[in-house]
């Protein structure tokens, strides 16, 4: 692996650069909160899809996804092009990405069952293949763009920021704007036409944003070598990097914290609007004010990096959040919190939802830059560089097992009895009840696992800075950033 500008100087990585790379994220925030909230509901309560069949649907996919994720990554690691290896599939994406997302709300009216499956699957494969060979070549470039421990957080605090912000903007603007209760709310089939097309514009315009204010680095990137590979190159890559003790942890990490979220998510409007009794406008109240906790936790993340470490700072956030997200549930399983929708419980629900925010915006920040941290471990014990398959592993085993929350979160519906009109006939207190109580167990668990791999990671500021120096040591012609 040589860099293409050896010898020169790089430019500084400036405030600009770092915002409008996270801007990229963008795309992914609108697309997870759509998936992740309002697809189950659309294609289950506005097209008549059984949940057990949508779930089922979302979970092929994301096996199919996952096997497409390492070899994206793989390639994007042994690319050459006057573009450099991550900026070819980042710019390609682009197009895709945008139609794909606008025809999955959009299906032919009148389609049975089986074709309006078949649409979902279809329109599900090209949305999570193009997203891919998007997000996985931008994360990539997260790495080699800043190497120093708490500048990276910085940049993986931008791209979360973003990501997160996006998502809660676009919920909020589904609630009040698209899917109205006056026209009928997140059932109302015609609103979600809009939906699309907005969803589908802001996907456009942040991966060509992001991709063009990251280009004028690609002389400074490193280039892959010429070298002549045999097919089975990649599984030996593949095993070099399960070899390596903290890609195996954050990897198991990952997968754990996808199959919690998918299944949180999934459940997240059934809980708002049933569990809690609250309407859209009370949602919409709440997803501003977990929008706000995601800005005060953009700064937390940083400081708590500088102050703690990362490991200690997310091994406390991951536990208080997961606190946080069960004892209002617990409270109104035992009577001290009404699910009537009234001002005891949106008060209750909207501090959680704001210490949600910080929480998960701190969390996901310290994840994932230490991830980034693993990048140099694997380089020094391997010799290879290989950011593209290091993130692609990741999101390979995570998006494997997240098709997995959402199938838990279909199968709860169907455990607990969730009626299928439930919009009209309002729903039995005793469903709402049991709902919450298979809830909480469910995430204990994963939760409990969540935290004992996390607090295994080995990889602190002493160790990345000495990977670092075993790194340049070997490459004295590595390019440098100016300070």
């Amino acid at each position: 692996m040589t860099s293409v500008a050896a010898g020169r100087v790089r430019p500084p990585v400036r405030w600009p650069t770092i915002l409008l790379y996270g801007f990229g994220a963008c795309s992914s925030g609108v697309k997870m909160r759509a998936l992740s909230s309002f697809l189950l509901i659309f294609y289950n309560q506005s097209l008549g899809l059984p949940p057990t069949t949508v779930a089922l649907a979302i979970t092929f996919i994301t096996v199919f996804d996952a096997v497409v994720d390492p070899l994206t990554g793989y390639a994007s690691d042994r690319l050459r092009s006057r573009w450099g290896r991550r900026h070819p599939f980042m710019y390609a994406a682009a197009v895709p990405v945008a139609a794909s997302f606008y025809f999955l709300w959009n299906p032919l009216p009148g389609l049975g069952e089986g074709a309006l499956f078949a649409h979902l699957l279809i329109c599900l494969t090209l949305l999570r293949l193009f997203d891919t060979f998007f997000e996985l070549p931008s994360l990539a470039l997260g790495p080699e763009l800043v190497q120093d421990y708490d500048g990276r957080t910085v940049l993986v605090s931008s791209r979360i920021f973003f990501r997160t912000i996006a998502g809660v903007l676009f919920a909020i603007a589904a609630y009040q704007i698209f899917l109205p209760e006056s026209a009928g709310g997140v059932t109302n089939r015609d609103g979600y036409r809009m939906f699309a097309f907005a969803g589908s514009a802001v996907m456009f315009v942040s991966i060509v944003t992001s991709a063009l204010a990251t280009h004028r680095f690609i002389p400074w990137f490193e280039k892959p070598a010429r070298e002549q590979r045999s097919g089975l190159a990649f599984f030996g890559d593949v095993l070099r990097l399960l070899r390596n003790q903290p890609a195996r942890l954050m990897l198991l990490v990952g997968m754990l914290v996808a199959v919690v979220n998918g299944a949180r998510s999934g459940l997240e409007i059934y809980f708002g609007l049933y569990f809690w009794g609250f309407d859209q406008a009370q949602l919409a109240a709440m997803t501003s004010i977990g929008a706000a906790g995601t800005l005060v936790g953009a700064v937390v993340a940083p400081r708590l990096s500088l102050s703690v470490g990362k490991k200690r700072g997310v091994l406390g956030g991951y536990a208080i959040a997961t606190a946080v997200n069960l004892v209002p549930i617990a409270a109104r399983l035992a009577g001290w919190v009404p699910g009537d929708g009234g001002p005891l419980a949106f008060w209750t629900i909207s501090v959680q939802t704001f210490a949600q925010g910080v929480l998960y915006m701190t969390t996901a920040v310290l994840m994932n830059s230490m991830l980034a941290d693993v990048v140099e471990d694997v380089e020094v014990e391997s010799g290879r560089r290989s950011e593209g398959l290091l993130f692609s592993a990741d999101a390979f085993f995570s998006k494997a097992v997240s098709g997995l929350g959402v199938l838990i979160a279909g199968a709860v519906l169907a455990f607990v009895s969730f009626p299928q009109s439930a919009r009209l006939q309002g729903v039995p207190g005793e469903v709402t009840w049991n709902l919450g109580a298979v809830f909480i167990p469910l995430v204990l668990a994963f939760s409990a696992a969540v935290l004992a791999l996390l607090a295994a990671f080995p990889i602190d500021r002493r160790r990345h800075e000495a990977n670092l120096a075993r790194i340049a040591a070997r490459r004295p012609d590595a390019p440098q950033e100016t300070p």
